[in-house]
């Protein structure tokens, strides 16, 4: 009687599949990176979907200007300011106004600050299309 096993074969793993399925995984994300940087200078429109707050609830308002500054009513922040300020009001509602030219940095800046202390709760507003003409 033979023995059930032919141990005169030498065992091993064929890693061919493996490495085909390696390089289509490198192909894969090397293609997919380099799709994904932004070619065009965005330009934000006017939201098509702004909608007037039915309820008012008491509001912060801040504005960055064009320029990037920001401003609480007429006084000028800096970040540091705006972080205490949504510390000290923590029951009103953040609402930001942007201007159009705003650098998108600022903007940037300033929704990271809500989001750390609001937890990314607050307003964007916005002018419909209707009013500034380009609605059809």
């Amino acid at each position: 009687m033979q023995d059930e096993f032919d141990f005169d074969q030498d065992a091993g793993i064929d890693l061919t599949p493996l490495i085909d399925v390696i390089f289509m995984l490198l192909i894969f994300f090397i293609l997919t990176t380099t799709f994904s940087k932004p070619v065009l200078d965005i330009v934000l429109p006017a939201s098509e979907t702004a909608e007037q707050q039915a309820t008012r609830l008491p509001e912060l308002m801040i504005a960055i200007s064009a320029e990037g500054k920001l401003f609480h009513g007429e006084t000028e922040l800096t970040r540091d300011a705006l972080s205490g300020l949504l510390d000290s009001r923590k029951e009103e509602l953040l609402n930001l106004f942007v201007d159009e030219k705003a650098p998108f940095e600022a903007f940037v800046a300033v929704v990271d600050i809500a989001k750390a202390k609001r937890g990314g709760r607050f307003v964007i507003s916005t002018q419909s299309a209707e009013r500034t003409g380009d609605g059809q």
